[in-house]
């Protein structure tokens, strides 16, 4: 038997003794405790010197990193039986997971929830070193894991890394080079790795703003919220890539626009506004020179203007209508627009913008992929700056569990309005001694009057949880 089938089934066994440990005592008894140091440690010899490792179901067969595990049943058993009752087909852990991390797999498997289930209470409790994936079997060769990218980073890596792709290819475009399609694929694939990781984390870091480099922070906005709304939509992998390569590139028709028309300060003439009408279509023309070749990709790249009405730039055909993908593209890139500063106005927050897009349902917007956005973000999506009960004024980072009026929240305000780097709280937390919860919204506040940096707490906080 070689080492890595030992590893294996002393982790499992020490997955078994902390079932039976945590089914018995509070998790800081001594017994439990120890059954939780000792899983902890098999988990670290098994992982060895990779980076992750994915245990799961395959053909009624529990494999590790594809390789059938067929000695010794009754060690897997209780694994796979719970598996099978919570629709799971496989679990990845990645390198850095932690001791309470381990923790909530033991305490949520215990309980036999559900895939989906297991998924929200994932992004609840913050575990992001333990992933939920899906195995295949490719021909004859070995079982492979999908939907989960090679390279784990933070939400904060994948967007810095989105930023500089998108700042290169539109500098190459402006100095008459052909971009790789290679690379801003790549991009995307991180992209919908972290997406499928916990989009939430990379749907607050789309807060961030920069008017210096609007249209790259725009881009790769609008990028994050259409491959986010693609996912709570139930799209495939393979589709999400493909929206994913139109929406980051979407606006690379501007390119050729004069700084002064994007700029300007006041009514465009009718001149300006017929260049600026130009670019979705020089934009297609820019992605099939790179090499592009997804019709999906093409289709949202020239129909993100265009209006569930039909209205909008440029004109279609009288029989034609635009790409359900491209109605995703046209709700993200109208909420990042409007919650970004203009020359030409003021941001509105995150709940102005909704509110502003509502009315327009069905006519600008398909009715029913603006209530999948709107149901995504929740009632106070990441980057809404709230008063609490407690007078304390903090700033929404991620929803919370099953109720969409407690997100987390991070404090940045005390009862006086001082500045504090406070905690992450969430707000579902329940105070048994008040027989009431410990936190609750009041209202929602306009984030410059009170002087917070929203990008910089989101930020900060993106740091903390990655830290």
């Amino acid at each position: 038997m070689s080492s890595e089938f030992r590893d294996a089934e002393q982790f499992l066994l020490s997955l078994n003794a902390a079932w039976k440990n945590l089914g018995l005592y509070s998790p800081t008894h001594p017994a439990a405790a120890t059954a939780l140091q000792n899983l902890r440690s098999a988990f670290e010899k098994l992982l060895g010197a990779r980076e992750q490792i994915t245990l799961g179901l395959l053909h009624d067969t529990l494999v590790i990193d594809g390789v059938p595990l067929t000695t010794k049943p009754e060690l897997y058993q209780n694994f796979m039986t719970r598996l099978e009752k919570g629709e799971i087909q496989g679990l990845t852990l990645l390198k850095g997971c932690t001791l309470e991390e381990l923790r909530h797999l033991v305490e949520l498997l215990g309980r036999n929830v559900k895939r989906d289930e297991l998924e929200q209470e994932f992004q609840r409790r913050g575990v992001s070193h333990i992933l939920i994936v899906q195995l295949s079997q490719d021909g004859a060769g070995p079982p492979r894991q999908v939907e989960v990218v090679e390279e784990r980073v933070g939400a904060g890596a994948i967007y810095s890394r989105a930023l500089q792709t998108i700042r290169k290819v539109f500098q190459e475009v402006r100095f008459g080079k052909v971009p790789s399609v290679g690379d801003v694929q790549r991009t995307v694939e991180d992209m919908v790795g972290g997406i499928l990781k916990g989009k939430h984390s990379l749907m607050a870091l789309t807060m961030i703003k920069s008017y210096d480099e609007y249209l790259f922070n725009h881009s790769v906005n609008v990028g994050i919220l259409t491959m986010a709304l693609g996912e709570t939509m139930g799209l495939d992998v393979a589709a999400l890539k493909e929206l994913g390569l139109g929406a980051l590139l979407h606006d690379l028709g501007k390119i050729n626009i004069p700084e002064t028309i994007i700029r300007a300060p006041r009514k465009l003439t009718d001149e300006e506004w017929a260049i600026i009408k130009r670019h979705p279509v020089d934009g297609v023309k820019i992605l099939e020179q790179m090499g592009v070749q997804s019709e999906i990709a093409l289709r949202v790249t020239k129909e993100h203007h265009i209006d569930f009405d039909g209205r909008g730039y440029p004109s279609l055909g009288p029989d034609e209508q635009p790409h359900p993908y491209s109605m995703i593209v046209h709700v993200a890139d109208t909420y990042d627009a409007m919650t970004t500063v203009r020359v030409y106005s003021g941001p509105a927050d995150p709940n102005q913008a909704i509110s502003r897009m509502k009315k327009l349902a069905g006519t600008a917007f398909n009715p029913l992929t603006l209530d999948s956005f709107v149901d995504m973000l929740g009632i106070y999506p990441p980057g809404t700056a709230v008063r609490l009960t407690t007078g304390e004024i903090g700033v929404v980072t991620r929803p919370g569990g099953e109720d969409a009026a407690r997100p987390w929240v991070r404090i940045v305000q005390d009862r006086e309005g001082k500045a504090v780097e406070g905690e992450e709280v969430n707000l579902m937390e329940w105070d048994p001694q008040a027989e009431d919860y410990t936190w609750t919204i009041v209202i929602a506040l306009d984030p410059a009057i009170r002087r917070i940096d929203v990008a910089k707490v989101l930020q900060a906080n993106e740091a903390k949880l990655a830290g």
